[in-house]
């Protein structure tokens, strides 16, 4: 009973989100899988195009010639959407895909991955807002009742957003997702970043159980304190980095992700920290550095402020503003946050 629910409830936000992608009826659809796709998501999948009126096919990576050229599969029309369930993503994988082609590329491992999420369009507004913000700012400060106290400069700084919507030509959008990020400008990021116990380490996706200290200073990571215990770990994970680069401070993120839940996660909820989107999920902010896509060390603080220009955005772990969901958006949840 319990996996039937889960797989209509997965058709329905696949459902849901492809037409939020503008995804047209009595077009052709292709669903790109691999060995490690999760056949109740693919069926989820498929289920949901040819709900809203899309002709689906389902297209296996491994069974396809190496070096096939082309589109894949042959259509008498291109593919309107392509729904991409690759779990792994071979440089050749690129050639199946039309470069005019909009891709929506699930970041879900499984269909019960997709448990709680509401696809909605007050979060692709709330996204934009927040790209708005980051874009018109100068400044962005990062602080919590630990102790953070972190600075880094917006102008000329790399910035962006995701939102799952693949709504333009030649756009891959990952979904579920909804964050806002910006690098700081070289050389600006200042203060410190303190780790408490229940924020989460990732990559690694663990739970913090003592209270680390980072330190940065002229856009780098010039110290870390505290237990052992905690601190080896850190310093063990960037070593087998090795580059200097693992140092620097890449990226503040936003998350404005909402899933339902029956309540707010506990302190040290079980399966919580290495959840799928963890970084994305509503109020939570991560302090990357590293080089992108490598990643030296991610704070996920559950529990901070972020200010652009001393005016609050998120504001202890909750979005404030533009970026907090409205009426509507909170209807269409069963659960409060």
């Amino acid at each position: 009973m319990e996996s039937a629910a889960v797989h209509r409830q997965a058709v329905e936000a696949l459902a849901r989100q492809l037409e939020l992608c503008r995804v047209a009826a009595g077009r052709p659809g292709v669903v790109l899988a691999d060995r490690c796709t999760d056949p109740a998501l693919l069926g989820a999948a498929v289920q949901a195009l040819t709900r809203i009126g899309v002709q689906p096919e389902a297209v296996f990576l491994d069974d396809l010639p190496q070096g096939e050229p082309g589109e894949c599969p042959e259509m008498s029309q291109p593919p309107d959407i392509v729904v991409s369930l690759l779990n792994e993503h071979p440089p050749d994988a690129k050639r199946l895909i039309s470069p005019n082609a909009r891709v929506l590329s699930v970041a879900a491992r499984r269909a019960d991955d997709l448990r709680g999420v509401v696809p909605h369009t007050g979060l692709g507004r709330r996204v934009r807002r927040g790209m708005e913000l980051l874009e018109a700012g100068q400044e962005l400060h990062v602080s919590d009742e630990h102790g953070t106290n972190l600075r880094i400069g917006l102008k000329g700084a790399r910035r962006w957003m995701h939102d799952g919507l693949a709504t333009a030509p030649g756009v891959v959008a990952e979904w579920p997702r909804g964050i806002i990020g910006s690098a700081p400008a070289p050389g600006t990021a200042r203060g410190t970043v303190v780790m408490s116990p229940g924020d989460i380490w990732l990559p690694m996706g663990w739970y913090a159980r003592s209270t680390v200290v980072l330190t940065f200073n002229n856009g780098r990571m010039v110290d870390v304190k505290g237990p052992r215990s905690e601190t080896d770990a850190i310093r063990a994970h960037l070593a087998w980095i090795g580059t200097r680069a693992a140092y620097r401070l890449d990226a503040v993120e936003a998350g404005l992700l909402w899933i339902d839940s029956p309540g707010p996660a506990a302190l040290f909820e079980p399966g919580y920290a290495d959840s799928p989107g963890i970084s994305d999920r509503y109020g939570h902010v991560v302090i990357a550095t590293g080089d992108y896509p490598v990643v030296g060390i991610a704070c996920c603080l559950r529990q901070a402020t972020v200010a652009v220009d001393e005016v609050a955005a998120v504001r202890s772990g909750r979005p404030q503003g533009d970026l907090a969901p409205d009426v509507y958006e909170q209807a269409a949840h069963r659960h409060p946050l």
